[in-house]
């Protein structure tokens, strides 16, 4: 990824953070334990960024991405079959 890229990529999530600054307010007042990496991860997928998408946003792999989504879960206590986690972020 070029310097010019990854200023593109760096904007457009600030952005997406700054949209979403009332989920991330209430995930953090819910939820204290999530770090900023899991707030930011919510609000990619509040965003319904596919996990590719993702993945190109923040320079990982989609593994890694599906690992990340994985422990969010276990931290919001949401189990994999009750809902997806795209639809529990919608609703809050």
């Amino acid at each position: 990824m070029t310097a010019q890229e990854r200023q593109v990529v760096d904007h457009l999530i600030i952005e997406l953070q700054g949209i979403h600054r009332e989920l991330r307010a209430r995930l953090a007042a819910a939820y204290p334990m999530l770090t900023e990496y899991d707030l930011r991860l919510c609000v990619m997928l509040k965003a319904n960024l596919s996990t590719k998408e993702i993945a190109t946003l923040l320079n990982i792999t989609p593994d890694s991405v599906k690992k990340a989504k994985h422990r969010l879960r276990k931290k919001l206590t949401i189990k994999p079959e009750e809902t997806i986690l795209s639809k529990f972020l919608q609703a809050m």
